[in-house]
């Protein structure tokens, strides 16, 4: 009795690593097991099966995948890549609110690649950041939203321009509001000088921070309770920089520009 496709693919790493491996195109039995480390008597049975399966097929001693096993290794991939991300990461994604990530770039997550969870010690969060900051200054872009702020924003943003980074802000109403009155010189000077794009987020921001620098996306969520913790995220593939512009588009694209107080 023939096994289930399921069963064919997810229950033998060597026939998933072999399908893989053909979807870059045939391949000779030696170099497939040169890929896979292993032996032609441990990988055969595995070969009859995929074949059974009419996911493979055999000329002479080169295998390859047929158009059914070629569409089904595509969709393979999409899920193994959504397992990695969200099962290596289960007990931060599955405990914080992603739900603010728009439904096209949601599906796309899984693409970002791995990322690291960092704990920061609530003493030192502002310091954390502060570290973060620095090393972004050379920067050739810096987006951010935020519904916090950083005590020595005005001078990390003066050294950003000073250095030709470009900086685009978007703030939370409420953090619009307290710069207004508490930071007004220093919020007019930055206006002024017409080198920052600076924009309000008229409704309520569900995510703490979300900010995109050329080497990384570093990211802080809100718990499933709605409150902020003393975790962040961060990715640093090429995938997830192209991903963190759309994000941060999405939201430029519906917030109001700052153009003077």
């Amino acid at each position: 009795m023939k096994k289930p496709i399921v069963e064919v693919l997810v229950s033998s790493e060597k026939r998933r690593n072999m399908l893989l491996l053909l979807l870059d195109g045939p391949k000779e039995m030696e170099t497939i097991l040169n890929s896979l480390k292993t032996n032609r008597t441990a990988l055969l049975p595995q070969i009859k099966i995929l074949k059974e399966s009419h996911l493979i097929s055999k000329y002479e001693d080169i295998y390859k995948l047929i158009t059914i096993g070629k569409l089904i290794v595509e969709e393979m991939i999409v899920f193994l890549e959504i397992t990695n991300m969200f099962g290596e990461n289960r007990d931060y994604l599955g405990t914080h609110f992603i739900d603010f990530i728009p439904t096209d770039l949601l599906k796309k997550l899984p693409q970002l690649g791995s990322c690291n969870i960092i704990d920061i010690p609530i003493g030192d969060l502002f310091d954390a950041e502060k570290d973060f900051f620095e090393k972004a200054i050379m920067s050739k872009y810096w987006f951010q939203i935020t519904s916090t702020l950083h005590p020595v924003f005005h001078e990390f943003y003066v050294e950003m321009i000073d250095q030709g980074t470009d900086v685009s802000i978007i703030f939370t109403q409420e953090i619009y509001e307290k710069i207004k009155h508490d930071y007004y010189d220093d919020f007019k000077e930055l206006i002024d000088i017409k080198l920052i794009s600076f924009y309000v987020y008229p409704k309520d921001l569900e995510f703490v921070s979300f900010i995109l620098a050329d080497q990384s996306i570093n990211f802080r969520l809100f718990t499933q309770e709605g409150e902020s913790d003393n975790k962040k995220m961060l990715f640093s593939s090429p995938a997830s920089l192209e991903w963190g512009k759309e994000l941060f588009e999405y939201y430029r694209q519906q917030s109001i520009p700052i153009i003077e107080i």
